[in-house]
């Protein structure tokens, strides 16, 4: 598994990438990510921040894109001023033809990896409440819940791990 830098020149393959995520979730009957079928300009403006800020990742395995993460130092949006030392995953997504493979996790291993190289004490996401399995997914990985948020109109569960 490689991890690279996204360039902005690559920024329609991260909306692909969501694109076909929040397709996927349409099709589970899972209401999730679907702004991302047709994503407002918020949105596309704050992909494009995080393209511009190297805050993009692009996972591949044998030369072929398997997936993508964003990976921030502070994230006031979701988890308010915070003073400890925490890396912040967002966008992680992995291409659905490598679903059930164990991918993700291996993704969720790098970024831990990332943030142990930059001296994070933490890695936090966010998720759907009402996603249940992908909650007790991330709990799992060894995440916990560390309480809920409402960001956007969406109420979503904050997820940490200690490094």
């Amino acid at each position: 598994m490689e991890i690279g830098e996204a360039e902005l020149t690559d920024i329609d393959m991260a909306f692909d990438l969501l694109k076909n995520a929040a397709d996927w979730l349409q099709k589970k009957g899972i209401d999730y990510w679907q702004d991302w079928l047709s994503p407002p300009q918020n949105f596309k403006d704050w992909i494009k921040q995080g393209f511009k800020e190297k805050q993009f990742f692009f996972v591949y395995e044998d030369n072929q894109l398997i997936g993508m993460f964003r990976l921030q130092w502070n994230d006031e949006l979701f988890w308010g001023k915070q003073v400890d030392n925490s890396g912040y995953i967002h966008s992680l997504t992995v291409d659905r033809r490598y679903c059930g493979l164990g991918k993700g996790a291996m993704i969720i291993k790098e970024v831990e990896n990332i943030c142990r190289k930059n001296d994070k004490n933490y890695l936090r996401l966010d998720c759907g409440i009402s996603v249940k399995r992908l909650c007790d997914y991330y709990k799992n990985q060894g995440f916990s819940s560390k309480g809920t948020v409402k960001v956007l109109g969406e109420e979503l569960v904050l997820f940490e791990k200690a490094l």
